[in-house]
């Protein structure tokens, strides 16, 4: 077992945890802001251009047809652009559609400017969680993924209590006040990411940090073509169950507080601003379990949580159910992303570990695409979200029963 827990400069922090954090910033903006600051918008979106459940989930697809294009791209522009320059570019895209939006009326428009606000976030998600393979050996690469995804908490802090404050001014109302700040935002952080993300240790002459393990190396390689795509058709399914729950949670429990729970939007936002402070934590909790237990037994815990929560609100409006709910989705939101990042890496090394990412974020993807048309769908016909919340609650439980099915990984299995 090779140690090789250097930097650049004995006794500086290792560069690696620059690009972690810088990272997280990116998915601040790529993630926080552009998809989960949604939620907290779209009651006054859907009060301000009459729209009902089915629309808001039309809207949400729009966003996620765009996340799908640029997955599927991302193994080729990768390769030609690198890490660096895509995730800048994209945050730059984030940031005008967001501007878009926010001058636009036209359901047609505003669908097609978050479609493009789908693509800057796949632009930013992939080959930000990639960098975790290329800059930290597997005994810290959930650790990592952690700090990488710590960024979409932040985001719904921020969009929980500043929009709740926001008031119409100017000829804009809330909502579009809401955007025209969160371009902004993503206009700086296209700047900082350009400068602090490196693609690869050696385009500084450092070393990735923590352990590596050449026994991990020799199976990765030594694992066939057959086997690798039936590991990743099986991850690539886990992930996708976990897409479509935990989607049709983020983009309709806010609007659930207000028109089932009675809760006034300020009182919704600073309930969600509270999941946002929890959920900064939680990509770090599950990748450190997964560094220390095995990522089979951090994803299997990760989605009994989830499950727990979304059952809490699937059975009835009761107001302890949606704090606990909520209190328990923060603990364990960002938890299977992270562990498939760390996980891409163990299963098909460094070099192998951006494709695999992008394929496993495709199929994550499709899944997120489902879960918000399902259950805008099935509240059309209720006349509330709690069916959808059940259906979701026991899809996170089969998803359990897959991962126990899942063959360990060279690495923390």
């Amino acid at each position: 077992m090779a140690d090789t827990m250097t930097a650049n400069r004995p006794g500086r922090l290792h560069y690696a945890w620059i690009v972690a954090i810088a990272g997280g910033v990116a998915t601040f903006c790529g993630l926080g802001l552009a998809r989960f600051a949604f939620g907290m918008l779209l009651p006054s979106m859907s009060a301000s251009l009459g729209l009902d459940y089915g629309q808001s989930g039309v809207l949400g697809f729009a966003y996620l047809i765009g996340y799908l294009v640029a997955v599927a791209l991302m193994p080729v522009v990768l390769r030609r652009f690198g890490n660096r320059i895509t995730t800048s570019a994209s945050l730059i895209l984030i940031a005008a559609t967001m501007l878009g939006i926010a001058l636009g009326q036209d359901f047609l428009l505003l669908w097609l400017f978050y479609a493009l606000t789908g693509v800057g976030s796949g632009g930013v998600v992939v080959p930000v969680m990639s960098l975790a393979s290329h800059w930290f050996h597997p005994s810290h690469r959930g650790l990592a993924a952690g700090i990488l995804m710590s960024g979409p908490g932040l985001g719904v802090i921020i969009s929980g209590f500043v929009v709740p404050k926001l008031t119409p001014m100017i000829g804009f109302e809330t909502w579009q006040l809401g955007w025209l700040l969160f371009a902004a935002i993503s206009a700086g952080v296209a700047v900082l990411a350009f400068a602090l993300l490196r693609d690869r240790p050696g385009d500084i002459g450092a070393d990735p940090f923590g352990r590596s393990s050449a026994s991990a190396s020799a199976v990765q390689i030594e694992m066939s073509r057959r086997t690798k795509l039936r590991m990743l058709i099986h991850m690539g399914l886990i992930f996708a169950l976990y897409g479509a729950t935990y989607m049709a949670y983020v983009t309709f429990i806010v609007t659930s507080m207000v028109d089932t729970y009675g809760m006034s939007p300020e009182d919704a936002g600073r309930l969600w601003a509270g999941f946002g402070f929890l959920s900064l934590f939680s990509g770090i909790l599950f990748g450190s379990i997964s560094d220390r237990l095995g990522r089979r037994v951090g994803m299997a815990l990760a989605f009994g949580i989830l499950a727990t929560a979304y059952l809490l609100v699937g059975f009835g409006a009761w107001m302890p159910g949606l704090y606990l709910s909520i209190l328990l989705f923060g603990l364990a939101a960002w938890s299977i992303p992270v562990i498939m990042s760390a996980s891409a890496g163990d299963y098909f090394g460094p070099a192998g570990a951006a494709n695999a990412l992008a394929a496993l974020v495709f199929l994550f993807s499709a899944g997120q695409a489902a879960g918000p048309l399902l259950a805008g769908y099935l509240a059309d016909l209720t006349g509330d979200f709690t069916l959808g919340y059940a259906a979701a609650g026991l899809i996170a439980l089969l998803a359990i029963l897959l991962i126990r099915a899942l063959r360990p990984p060279p690495v923390s299995g």
